[in-house]
């Protein structure tokens, strides 16, 4: 029995990561071959994907990426120190030195690195070396100032492949090489994974992880002192990220409240445990607040755990529970962007071919309060209405505002001007409160013609963690509002809106 749970839960981690890595559509049957195991086994773990979002089918049959996933890699960017802080301490290191810098972690438990993150300095000829690149431990200054703080054993029983003939591939001699560069306290490295290249690396510990920052050029372009400049300096810049880094970590203990009933599936429960791990950077105790957080017992929590750690999800002390070099290698691989409106635009679609009507998206932006309808699809009946996208919409006038200002502070409508649009529009203050009163009674919106005058709105609002964060409209014309069934429409709508919410919130309760 637990066999065969860790067993499930492993190949839909292996699913997750081809998905990824591949960037592009990939069909049952293609990653049933790479993979190694039977379609139906694939089959079963997409179709469970894409319920959660965490991948979404195209046209032609295959599977990519889905909008959960890339929810997470942005969250990751912006909460882990070493994603959101090495990128600006690393942009001033590549201008000194005219060359690429690059950050990397060990992929535990794998023996190779990955690239989470890269600035290069303009040159004619300069190496490029995409965030989610893989690199060897033993061959080239990234790699091999990371095994000189895991150890020599992290390489494995394989044999070491000769990436050039500069490549050292006797152990006996690496082991030589490794204490020569503990006592530089750097790594100075020519040839031994690019043919051209020359670079040197220094190693830093973040949150459970071991990594390196290293800087590399063209060799032709490198004399000796610059490479005896180069390796103090990736030291240095080590130093500063490994400051950026709590140490010693403090870890989260979940809040009581935050619970799933228990039960669901494996997938159910290992998405939870990514969303708990991209949430929780500084590290979470992998006991009973997790367990409910993740709607398992704690035997079933302890093997989901133990999954998370034997594929690098997650690494432990065997105390605190923290991000794994793989899902800093999804987050590098995906990059930081969250564009709200792709990745909710299959909700959007999904919503204006059930109800034929147009569907908008508007983003509340909380620094300055103003709105904006971001993605609009027209509707699919004969007659629907038209609305523009990008346009600043008012909080106090249409659906789509009255939708977001019933959740926002109270002091908020105090500050707003309301003037008149339309004949339509709600300019008695009072007025105005007893209906943001009653939207969020009811949990949708209303507007006839108070925005546009012959335009009916009905709207549902969205959060994420808990904050509101926009809402999403279905636009009519007016003379087809007694033809609709309003009651149904607004299910629609917040059956929508909620969904967006889940997508977009790392809240486990959501």
């Amino acid at each position: 029995m637990n066999e065969t749970t860790a067993s499930s839960n492993d190949r839909i981690v292996e699913v997750l990561h081809a998905l990824v890595v591949r960037q592009e559509a990939a069909g049952v049957r293609e990653l049933a071959e790479e993979l190694g195991v039977s379609r139906s086994t694939v089959n079963r773990i997409l179709l469970g994907l894409v319920e959660q979002e965490f991948a979404l089918p195209t046209a032609s049959g295959a599977y990519r990426v889905g909008p959960r996933l890339r929810v997470l890699a942005a969250a990751l960017h912006a909460r882990h120190p070493l994603l959101a802080r090495s990128g600006e301490i690393i942009e001033e290191l590549a201008e000194q030195s005219e060359a690429t810098v690059i950050v990397a972690v060990h992929d535990a438990p794998r023996p190779q690195a990955v690239v989470v993150a890269r600035r290069r300095h303009p040159a004619p000829v300069a190496y490029s070396l995409e965030p989610g690149t893989v690199l060897p431990l033993h061959a080239g200054a990234t790699g091999r100032a990371i095994l000189g703080r895991t150890g020599i054993d992290a390489l494995g029983p394989e044999a070491l492949e000769a990436r050039t003939p500069e490549t050292v591939t006797d152990r006996t001699e690496l082991a030589e090489l490794l204490k020569q560069d503990r006592r530089a306290g750097y790594v100075i490295s020519i040839g031994q994974q690019f043919p051209l290249a020359a670079g040197a690396a220094a190693a830093f510990s973040c949150l459970g992880l071991t990594g390196s920052v290293s800087i590399t050029k063209p060799r032709y372009l490198t004399d000796d002192e610059d490479l005896a400049r180069f390796g103090p300096m990736a030291q240095t810049t080590a130093r500063a990220i490994e400051d950026q880094c709590p140490t010693p970590p403090v870890p989260a203990n979940l809040p009581s409240g935050t619970t799933h009933p228990a039960g669901g599936t494996a997938l159910e429960r290992m998405t939870r445990l990514l969303a708990i791990l991209v949430a929780e950077p500084a590290g979470v105790h992998p006991g009973q607040s997790l367990a409910r957080a993740i709607g398992a017992n704690i035997a079933t929590t302890h093997r989901l755990v133990a999954t998370a750690t034997a594929t690098g999800l997650a690494l432990t002390d065997g105390t605190i529970l923290h991000p794994g070099p793989r899902l800093l290698h999804w987050a590098a691989r995906l990059g930081p962007t969250r564009d709200i409106g792709a990745l909710t635009g299959h909700i959007l679609r999904e919503v204006a071919e059930t109800t034929g009507e147009t569907i908008g998206l508007a983003q509340l932006e909380p620094a300055t309060g103003t709105v904006e309808m971001t993605t609009v699809i027209n509707g699919v009946q004969p007659l629907h209405y038209g609305l523009a996208s990008g346009v600043h919409i008012p909080l106090y006038a249409g659906a789509a505002g009255k939708a977001i200002l019933a959740h926002c502070p109270p002091d908020t409508l105090e500050h707003l001007e309301l003037e008149p649009l339309t004949e339509r529009t709600p300019i008695d203050r009072q007025a105005l409160i007893d209906d943001l009163q009653a939207i969020r009674d009811r949990g949708w919106a209303t507007a006839d013609g108070e925005r546009i005058p012959d335009a009916y709105g009905l709207s549902a609002p969205y959060f994420i963690d808990g904050t509101i964060a926009g809402s999403i409209t279905a636009t009519v014309a007016r003379f087809r509002v007694p033809h609709l069934d309003l009651d149904a429409l607004a299910d629609t709508m917040q059956d929508a809106a909620h969904r967006i919410t889940r997508l977009l919130s790392l809240t486990p309760t959501l």
